[in-house]
């Protein structure tokens, strides 16, 4: 799979037939089962006439990193260091993912991810029906990552002025990312310009990549674990992207969605990231912690798909009229890995 992704990453800017660009360096959204033709963007099969402004004019911007995550993961499981130097379509994989860190904008001499209106990209793909702008906050999280992943890639092949650059942008990144997003709640924004919301993803990730740490922790910590008491961040041990308080107007939870209020992305319960908002409450109150996590495991046993045809938990998201798409891996993978390493964290 790894191979796969790299050999399908685009080594030619190119523009699409309804207009979005293709940069050098993007990493596939998904990639077509039947001739193995990568997509870079969300909501389409189609290869020649991919993207287009309702699903970016650039491809959504933390794929790249997840393509670095990718790697870092296999050389640091397989101890095989050697694939970094593997050449794919004549690319060394340790050059294309350099490309793919440096695909995602920026303003002139930043480190936050940046995105305008007419250059929008996804920041993420559990916001693809959702228009950002400006800083973004998640995808600016998972560079804060990326650099961390890609400066020990580099330490392992004994180039430590590579591994040093990367390490600076991280700490620029652990810096800015409070600065620019963080409201006086201790709540992350999602990003500076449109749907610059009060963003819970992004908050309790913040927390799990160390990227909050001390007094700014703790107050964050104590935000989520007081929005879960009062009923505004979950239901049923899901959670929503945004606050039932903090929606932008009573018809909608985000500014700018493709999908109604209450429904998707704008406003319905995810198990995706109930790991990491369980993470973030434990750092102030375990026992309030555990029982999230239990309502959240108490959930999935009841609507276990296994159960039979009418059932299909793990779900990807459901509202109060209904559950979307069963037997969805991210719902329960995500929070597992938390649950299994968090404590080592």
């Amino acid at each position: 799979m790894l191979q796969l992704t790299a050999s399908t990453q685009c080594d030619q800017t190119w523009i699409s037939t309804a207009g979005s660009m293709i940069p050098l360096g993007a990493v596939a959204d998904h990639i077509r089962i039947d001739d193995s033709k990568p997509i870079f963007f969300p909501g389409t099969y189609d290869y020649e006439n991919q993207g287009g402004e309702k699903w970016g004019m650039v491809p959504p911007y933390s794929d790249q990193y997840m393509f670095i995550q990718m790697v870092y993961h296999y050389v640091k499981i397989a101890s095989d260091s050697q694939i970094l130097l593997q050449e794919i379509n004549g690319i060394k994989l340790i050059d294309r993912l350099k490309m793919a860190f440096e695909v995602p904008p920026v303003q002139q001499g930043g480190v936050l991810v940046h995105a305008t209106d007419n250059f929008r990209g996804v920041d993420f793909g559990f916001h693809d029906v959702i228009t950002i702008t400006g800083d973004l906050c998640l995808p600016s999280l998972f560079k804060y990552r990326a650099s961390y992943e890609m400066a020990e890639l580099f330490d392992i092949l004994q180039n430590k002025k590579k591994s040093k650059t990367y390490l600076e942008i991280a700490a620029r990144l652990k810096k800015e990312i409070p600065a620019a997003f963080l409201d006086k709640r201790g709540i992350l924004l999602a990003s500076t310009g449109k749907s610059n919301q009060p963003d819970v993803w992004s908050t309790a990730l913040a927390v799990y990549f160390g990227v909050l740490e001390g007094k700014q922790m703790q107050q964050t910590c104590r935000f989520l674990r007081d929005a879960y008491k009062n009923g505004t961040l979950s239901k049923q041990g899901n959670i929503r992207h945004i606050l039932t308080s903090d929606d932008f107007s009573p018809t909608t939870a985000w500014e700018i969605s493709l999908a109604e209020k209450n429904n998707y992305q704008n406003g319905a319960y995810w198990g995706t990231p109930v790991g990491w908002v369980c993470y973030a409450i434990a750092k102030v109150d375990v026992p309030t912690a555990r029982q999230l996590a239990k309502e959240y495991i108490n959930d999935l046993r009841k609507g276990d798909y296994r159960k039979g045809p009418e059932f299909g938990a793990p779900w990807e998201c459901y509202n109060a009229g209904s559950a979307q798409n069963a037997v969805y891996l991210t719902t329960v993978a995500c929070p597992y890995i938390v649950f299994k390493n968090g404590e080592n964290k």
